[in-house]
């Protein structure tokens, strides 16, 4: 636990202000464009610290003094207060519970992160005002995690906690409490680690034991040959390691059982027969209920699940019932992250490439992250379970924190579909321009074994249509949105201001004629259907009549869905085909890893190339890339990419911080971050702003690239997503990524105590 004194004047507590009203230019510092000089403060004089020093309190109950973590929105008041607890508190007020407490004259909640007599506050101690609840809803070793978590981010560690404990809900608390009696987190701690020890036969790996002592081939004892990790080379040995140790792997997951729920059911299986639980986080809700619904039936056990879409009464109920030891396996979406579950042995991520699970609030972490993070802190082991790899993941495997499971090459061929790609060609007014030949004789001869799956980019009818003479996109000539069309016989309309465009014309050209640029699912639906007749025809996606479909049978038919929104098929899709798929590979760092997450998400819902299972990218598709997916090679792909990055010195190579704000308000920021820079580093002004070797543009960023202090880049600035706001990048070696965000975190401390301006946002390894 960090505390820090409240009074007492030294270095660090100078003011922001007082140094911006000091600062002067230095020579050798570039001008940057949109935001002028970065100054430099001058060297000021350190004044005398006063030592902190501990007194002991006495008070009528015993360990009278609660040391509490406040929810403050200001970043620079985010760290631990000590209050006097009073006598008709001295039995409810434990560690972890939510109180009220009294500061700067307002009253504020927090949570009491450790109890003692002890205390470095010179005054007085206020009393506590309130205690909320008796339920310890802050575990330490969630409070732990989060503390860690918010420094690597140069976040509050109250922007964490108000994500980690859901709202009190006295209903639930009451109707939990009447049913399962208080809550005794410690003594079930104990017992499920005795009963865990008695379950471990002689010779069992420890937990200390190291994942790579053992041999994947011979040393997994009491493995079953024929269960879904035989297909993985180590699967074996990891699911060995599991019931007693706490192995980190990224498993590349196969199409078919070795990469579904019953691959996660038995690895799941082996930690709960060592009496520890386990933690299984989704991208989105829908996933999330299939899998807890199977894991339920393959498991036999209560297994919870935790969405951000739950009610405030459901949500509290089932993290109490977590809390309280009744649900030891969770499964939920990035709200159940820190979910506290009893005696942790376990934490899974699932398709851990997906956006729902980067968090849009501060401090916008990642769900990888928190979980290697929860489980280091745990001695958990780590499963990322993706039909990919992303660079993120190689990265830990690169470091050595994690290992790699991949399919054995007989593995691969028994299981995947075949792969190609087409050309797709676009010809005016002919009706089936858009399927080639050899993919209408694919879909035609699939039909009469099974289900056939038709992927398109877009949602709706025709989503983007530009003038058929000049292909100049139409724009609303009232507010610039796009114009699009919703069905067949209907004029556009603005996508933006809903404006019908009765009488469009282009203003570049004069033409009222219109062309499709982009081919919607309902729309192809239509054309399938014409081409088809007599086959019926599923359309899944968010804006399609039935919404979503989770699933459809084996008797032949077309299912059109869009990204994200593919259906299972039992027993697979006997073809899948994916039109414009040029228009699936996005723009952006990860724009390759979303087209093959994409694409991975079609290909492990068709059957396998020896039951007929073909799968073809028609529309542009990089060659390479389609050979990655056909020979399931995403682990060297991911490396390649991850030695690319190392010399681009992009994520997650380099650790990147961007900071977002007003020009004015960013250049403040950096005034305070280079001194606080110089400072960690142990130099003056003069020998930091002495000219180092001058750093050459990369072509891949918009801007420059300057250097700031020390090791630490500046790139930028560029427009922000805000109208008037700018973003600049920081950038330091991952070696040294520590200093930079405990640099980053004290400035913005000072930032804000001084009001210098207004709140930025400030994001590690930001998307670019």
């Amino acid at each position: 636990m960090e505390r820090n004194p409240q009074y007492g004047a030294s270095a660090e507590s100078v003011s922001g202000q007082a140094r911006l009203d000091s600062l002067q230019a230095l020579p050798g510092l570039t001008e940057l464009p949109g935001l002028g000089t970065v100054p430099a403060a001058q060297e000021q004089g350190v004044l005398l610290p006063i030592p902190i020093t501990q007194r002991e309190i006495t008070g009528s109950a015993p360990d009278p003094v609660a040391h509490v973590h406040l929810e403050l929105q200001q970043p620079h008041l985010d760290r631990v207060f000590d209050y006097l607890i009073p006598e008709r508190f001295a039995d409810t007020a434990r560690v972890g519970v939510r109180v009220t407490v009294d500061i700067a004259g307002r009253q504020a909640s927090g949570f009491i992160v450790a109890r003692d007599s002890v205390t470095t506050t010179a005054s007085r101690l206020r009393p506590l005002r309130r205690v909320v609840s008796p339920v310890p809803v802050l575990c330490p070793e969630v409070y732990e995690v989060a503390q860690q978590v918010a420094k690597s981010h140069a976040a509050p560690t109250a922007d964490v906690l108000r994500l980690a404990v859901p709202q009190r809900h006295a209903r639930s608390e009451r109707a939990y409490l009447q049913e399962h009696g208080p809550i005794t987190r410690d003594a079930l701690q104990v017992m499920n680690s005795r009963q865990g020890e008695e379950q471990a036969p002689s010779g069992e790996a420890s937990e200390e034991a190291p994942f790579h002592a053992y041999d994947a081939e011979g040393a997994a004892r009491g493995a079953s040959s024929d269960s879904a990790w035989s297909s993985y080379r180590g699967g074996n040995a990891f699911l060995n390691h599991l019931r007693h140790g706490a192995p980190h792997a990224v498993c590349c997951a196969l199409p078919g059982r070795a990469g579904g729920s019953e691959a996660l059911a038995t690895a799941i299986s082996e930690v709960r027969r060592g009496g520890r639980g386990v933690l299984v986080i989704a991208p989105t809700t829908r996933h999330a209920e299939r899998l807890a619904i199977t894991l339920r039936q393959l498991l036999q056990e209560d297994v919870a699940l935790v969405s951000g879409e739950d009610a405030s009464q459901q949500r509290y109920g089932t993290f109490l019932r977590i809390l309280g030891g009744q649900a030891r396996i969770v499964v939920g979406t990035r709200a159940a992250v820190w979910a506290p579950v009893l005696n942790l042995g376990m934490c899974v991520v699932v398709d851990d490439a997906a956006e729902p699970l980067r968090e849009v609030r501060s401090p916008y972490y990642h769900v990888r992250s928190v979980l290697t993070a929860r489980a280091q802190a745990a001695h958990a082991a780590l499963l990322v379970f993706s039909p990919y790899v992303s660079e993120e993941s190689a990265a830990l495997v690169g470091s050595g924190q994690a290992v790699a499971l991949e399919g054995t090459p007989q593995a691969i061929r028994s299981c995947l579909p075949r792969v190609s790609a087409a050309e797709q060609w676009e010809r005016e007014r002919t009706p089936w321009s858009r399927i080639p030949d050899s993919v209408f004789r694919l879909v035609r001869e699939a039909l009469t074994r099974g289900p056939v799956l038709m992927v398109v980019p877009r949602a709706g009818y025709v989503p983007i249509v530009a003038c058929a003479v000049c292909h100049t996109h139409a724009d609303c000539p009232q507010c610039s949105g796009a114009l699009s069309i919703a069905q067949a016989q209907e004029a556009p309309r603005c996508s933006r201001c809903g404006w019908k465009a009765q009488a469009w014309r282009c203003s570049r050209c004069g033409s009222a004629q219109l062309r499709a640029v982009r081919i919607g699912s309902h729309r192809t639906a239509e054309e399938i259907g014409r081409a088809f007749p007599g086959i019926g025809i599923v359309l899944s996606g968010a804006h399609a009549p039935d919404g979503i479909i989770a699933s459809v049978n084996e008797r032949p038919r077309l299912v059109v869905a869009t990204p994200d929104a593919e259906p299972e098929a039992a027993g697979g899709f006997a073809a899948a085909v994916v039109l414009d798929s040029r228009f699936l590979q996005g723009q952006g760092l990860d724009a390759q890893t979303q087209f093959l997450r994409r694409m991975a998400r079609v290909i492990i819902r068709v059957r396998s190339a020896r039951q007929g299972g073909h799968v073809i990218l028609a529309g542009g598709a990089d060659p390479a890339i389609t050979r990655v997916l056909a020979e399931w090679q995403h682990r060297l792909r991911a490396g390649d990419a991850i030695q690319e990055r190392e010399t681009l010195r992009l994520p997650p190579a380099s650790r990147w911080f961007g900071i977002s704000g007003a020009p004015r308000d960013v250049r403040k920021f950096l005034a305070l971050a280079q001194v606080t820079l110089w400072r960690e580093e142990g130099n003056t002004p003069a020998e930091a702003a002495a000219p180092g070797e001058e750093i050459p543009v990369d072509a891949l960023l918009v801007g420059g690239v300057h250097r700031l202090a020390g090791g630490v880049e500046l790139l930028g600035p560029v427009p922000a997503r805000r109208m008037g706001e700018v973003t600049v990048y920081l950038r330091q070696s991952r070696t040294r990524a520590d200093l930079l965000a405990a640099s980053v975190r004290r400035s913005y401390r000072e930032y804000t105590a001084s009001s210098l301006g207004s709140p930025l946002r400030i994001e590690a390894d930001p998307s670019l």
